[in-house]
């Protein structure tokens, strides 16, 4: 094996000879080093050999070899001016029968696969690739400035703690993500965004919008369609359950799912269903026509036709008779130019959404973690990475 291409799959320093291995041990390589000055660490001094260890660390892995293994003498080192000793690892980050480069190539591999599976794979403790793991996997993340952002808070513990993460809107990345979800954490969960922000999408959440206020003050803040139209289907779901639909011959969850769809999308016995409960109570016939009444306000394609429609919806239901939907008007009355900006903008929460669902897979694949932190670097190194290098070397 010429020494051009062992040092191809073997990254090491250009001073180390390599030597063939020997027929009994194939996969492991000798490697022999010139006399060489080394400077002390502390003073910067010439310092002197006193001592040698001939010893084995794992340092690559090649498909039917197995785990490629380096034998070299490891020096240990005195300085003639600080009287300091200490072990020269040529630069290898050299740890108990392992070098640098071969743990950070582990780390790598544990990308979107299981630790236990990575582990079995290369015939390693599951606690020792663990550790490599979240000791080096934070190199594998890349910064990237966003325009568009999405916020929203998801659950760690569900009922007990939260957290806040920020998404990109465009490439759907994790940008931050920080434990809380008051305005103080949605504040610092903005703040660490890098690039300059120019929209920033989010829930109706009080807390949001100081909070986007106070970091971005200069960006649109837009409000998701979906938690706009969920204040109604919510309307609607309660009232069905206050009126005891589940003794009624059509199922609860079909009479939700009927109220909630567009009228155009519903087939013959979704619109039975319609007919029969907005003529059985007058509420659910209110709140269903501020319903569709939105809709048709979130059409709107120009500034001036969506500012027109929203007037004009909210000074039909700001005072409404109706509870539930006069309570909904004055939470779209206090976010009114939010909403206005929502009407023509095209971004949604959709991939935040989609986000939570993936992170509630990664928690259930774990069996919950114990460590924030390590649950955190997870998440940001398996949800919308621009690319990841599934290959050892």
């Amino acid at each position: 094996m010429s020494q051009q291409f062992i040092k191809l799959i073997l990254p090491l320093p250009p001073f180390f000879q390599i030597e063939a291995p020997s027929d009994e041990e194939p996969h492991v390589f000798p490697v022999s080093v010139r006399d060489r000055d080394v400077a002390c660490p502390v003073c910067g001094c010439g310092t002197t050999r006193h001592a040698k260890t001939r010893r084995r660390f794992r340092h690559g892995y090649a498909w039917g070899v197995g785990t490629i293994w380096i034998e070299l003498d490891i020096p240990r080192q005195r300085c003639g001016a600080c009287d300091l000793t200490f072990v020269h690892d040529y630069g290898l980050g050299l740890g108990h029968s392992s070098t640098r480069s071969f743990r950070e190539a582990i780390a790598r591999r544990c990308h979107g696969r299981t630790i236990a599976d990575v582990a079995r794979e290369y015939e390693l403790p599951y606690t020792t690739v663990e550790r490599w793991f979240y000791l080096h996997a934070s190199k594998g993340i890349e910064e990237a400035d966003a325009r568009h952002v999405l916020v929203d808070e998801f659950a760690t513990r569900k009922g007990h703690h939260y957290a806040t993460a920020v998404l990109d809107a465009e490439s759907g990345r994790l940008l931050s993500i920080v434990p809380g979800r008051d305005e103080s954490a949605v504040t610092a969960a903005l703040a660490s965004v890098p690039g300059t922000v120019m929209t920033v999408v989010s829930d109706f959440a009080p807390a949001m919008a100081n909070a986007i206020a106070r970091v971005f003050p200069d960006a649109d803040h837009v409000l998701d369609r979906f938690h706009l139209v969920q204040f109604f289907t919510e309307a609607l779901r309660r009232r069905r359950r206050f009126l005891d639909d589940t003794k009624r011959q059509y199922h609860v969850r079909s009479i939700d799912r009927s109220l909630a769809r567009r009228p155009e999308e519903l087939t013959a016995e979704g619109h039975e269903i319609v007919r029969a409960c907005l003529a059985e109570d007058r509420v659910t016939r209110e709140v269903y026509r501020g319903l569709q009444h939105i809709r048709y306000v979130l059409k709107a394609s120009s500034d001036v036709q969506a500012r027109r429609r929203l007037s004009d919806w909210l000074s039909r239901y700001r005072f409404h008779p109706c509870g539930p939907l006069a309570k909904i008007a004055k939470t779209i009355q206090a976010r009114e130019k939010a909403v206005q900006r929502t009407v023509l903008s095209r971004l949604s929460n959709g991939k935040m959404e989609g986000t939570n669902n993936k992170i509630k897979l990664i928690k259930r694949r774990a069996y919950g973690y114990r460590n924030l932190d390590r649950f955190f670097l997870r998440l940001r190194l398996e949800i919308g990475r621009t690319s990841v290098n599934h290959g050892l070397w």
